[in-house]
C-alpha cells in the first residue's frame, strides 16, 4: 500500500470515531431530558390528585373543643415529719442469776412480748405496761398496775380483760403469751401469782437497743443496768409550709400501718402513730445515724439536732402521705381556664362557665377538678365565655 493511501485511511477512521462520540453525547442528553419530564410529570400528578381532596375533608380551622380525659388523684408524695424525742432510758434487769443467752443487740428493736435474754437458761421476756409492776398480782386483786398488765396483753391479741382487775382470764392470756416464747408461766405451786421479778418492763411497747451492757456468762443481778435505749419519739410536726399540696384529709403510712392526717393537723400525738414512728426503720436508722454524728440517715431520714437522740432533741424522718379521698381529675389544656386566681378558675363548656379547682399543671396540661367528683367530657379549648363562676355549673 502506498503511503497515500495510508494516510487517507487513516482520515476515514479518525472522521467514524468522531461522529460516534456525537451520536453517544447526543443518546445521553435525550436520556436525561426524559428522566426530568418524567419527575415533571409525576409531580404534576400528585398536585392534580391533592386538589382532587374534597374540600370538606380539608380543616382550615383549629378544633373549638376538645375531649377530657379523667383519672384518680392522691397527690401521693413524701413528707418530711420533724419528731420530738424524749429522754433515752436504761432498762434494768427484773432477776438475777447466770446469763446464759442474749436475744438483743444494739442498733436492734426489742418489743414487748420478745425474749431479752436468758438467765440460768430460762428466757426472760420484756413487757410494757403504763404503770411498772410493783407487787405480786394474784387473781382477784385490784389497781393501777393490774389495768396495766391487762392493756400490754391485750395489745398483743391475748384474751386479757378491759378492766383494773386481776382474773383469771389475766392468768390464761399471761401463760399463753409465756409459752410462746418459753418464759416462765403462773402455775398452782406459785398461787397463780405473777411476780414483777418474772419480766423486763420495757418503756414503751417496742425500743431500740442503743447499747447492751451484759455478757454472755456473766453474773446479773436485779436491777442492774440491761441496755440503754434510744429515745422514743413523743410527738411528730408537720412542715409549716405545704407548697402545693392539694388541701383535703390525707393519711400517712409508715411501715405497713396507715394512719388519719386531719386537714388541719399540725402535729401527732396519736400513741399508735408514735409507736408506729418508733418502729420504723428510717426511724431507728435516723436514730443511730444521729447518734454517731451523720448528718443523713437511711430510709430517707435526716438527723435534725446536734444533741443526738440520746439527749432529747428532734429528727426529721420522712413518710409517704396521700388525700385519704382521690379526687377525679380532670385533664384540660391550660388555654381552658381563665380567671384563675388562689387555686381555682373557671373553664366554659359550650360556652358555659364551670368553676374548678386547679389541681397541678405540668408538660402543657392542666389537671383540675370538679365539686363532689362532677366532672365533663369536653371543654371548650378557648374560653367561649367571660361570666364569672362564683358557683359551679347547674347549682
Amino acid at each position: 500500500m502506498t503511503q497515500g493511501n495510508t494516510v487517507a485511511s487513516r482520515a476515514a477512521v479518525s472522521r467514524k470515531e468522531h461522529r460516534s462520540a456525537r451520536n453517544g453525547v447526543a443518546i445521553s442528553i435525550v436520556i436525561l431530558l426524559a428522566l426530568v419530564m418524567l419527575a415533571i410529570g409525576v409531580g404534576g400528578g400528585f398536585l392534580l390528585t391533592r386538589s382532587m381532596i374534597p374540600p370538606s375533608l380539608v380543616s382550615n380551622t383549629e378544633a373549638d373543643s376538645v375531649k377530657v380525659a379523667s383519672t384518680q388523684f392522691d397527690d401521693s408524695r413524701s413528707v418530711a415529719l420533724t419528731v420530738s424525742l424524749g429522754e433515752s432510758s436504761v432498762v434494768a434487769s427484773p432477776t438475777s442469776g447466770t446469763v446464759t443467752g442474749i436475744s438483743m443487740s444494739a442498733g436492734a428493736p426489742i418489743a414487748s412480748g420478745q425474749v431479752v435474754f436468758n438467765v440460768d437458761a430460762t428466757p426472760v421476756m420484756a413487757l410494757h405496761t403504763d404503770v411498772p409492776l410493783y407487787r405480786e398480782l394474784k387473781s382477784g386483786m385490784r389497781g393501777s398496775d393490774a389495768a396495766g398488765l391487762n392493756a400490754a396483753l391485750r395489745r398483743l391479741g391475748y384474751n386479757a380483760p378491759d378492766s383494773d382487775w386481776m382474773t383469771w382470764d389475766t392468768i390464761t392470756a399471761y401463760n399463753a403469751l409465756a409459752q410462746s416464747v418459753g418464759a416462765r408461766q403462773l402455775s398452782r405451786d406459785t398461787g397463780w401469782t405473777i411476780d414483777p421479778s418474772w419480766f423486763v418492763w420495757l418503756p414503751a411497747d417496742s425500743v431500740t437497743v442503743k447499747q447492751s451492757s451484759i455478757a454472755v456468762g456473766r453474773q446479773v443481778a436485779a436491777g442492774q443496768d440491761l441496755f440503754t435505749t434510744a429515745a422514743i419519739p413523743l410527738k411528730a410536726t408537720l412542715p409549716a409550709t405545704a407548697g402545693d399540696l392539694v388541701a383535703g384529709e390525707r393519711v400517712i403510712t409508715i411501715g405497713d400501718q396507715t394512719f388519719d392526717v386531719p386537714a388541719d393537723a399540725t402535729e401527732l400525738t396519736d400513741a399508735a402513730l408514735l409507736s408506729a414512728i418508733n418502729n420504723s426503720v428510717a426511724f431507728r436508722m435516723a436514730s443511730l445515724g444521729s447518734d454517731s454524728g451523720g448528718s443523713m440517715a437511711a430510709g430517707g431520714a435526716s438527723a435534725g439536732n446536734t444533741a443526738g437522740a440520746s439527749s432529747g432533741g428532734t429528727l426529721n424522718v420522712s413518710y409517704d402521705w396521700k388525700l385519704k379521698q382521690p379526687l377525679t381529675a380532670l385533664t384540660v389544656p391550660p388555654s381552658a381556664v381563665y380567671d384563675a386566681t388562689a387555686g381555682t378558675g373557671c373553664v366554659s363548656v359550650d360556652a358555659k362557665p364551670v368553676q374548678v379547682s386547679i389541681i397541678a399543671s405540668q408538660l402543657g396540661k392542666t389537671m383540675v377538678s370538679v365539686g363532689d367528683n362532677a366532672g365533663f367530657d369536653h371543654v371548650d379549648v378557648t374560653p367561649q365565655t367571660t361570666a364569672h363562676c362564683t358557683v359551679q355549673d347547674g347549682e
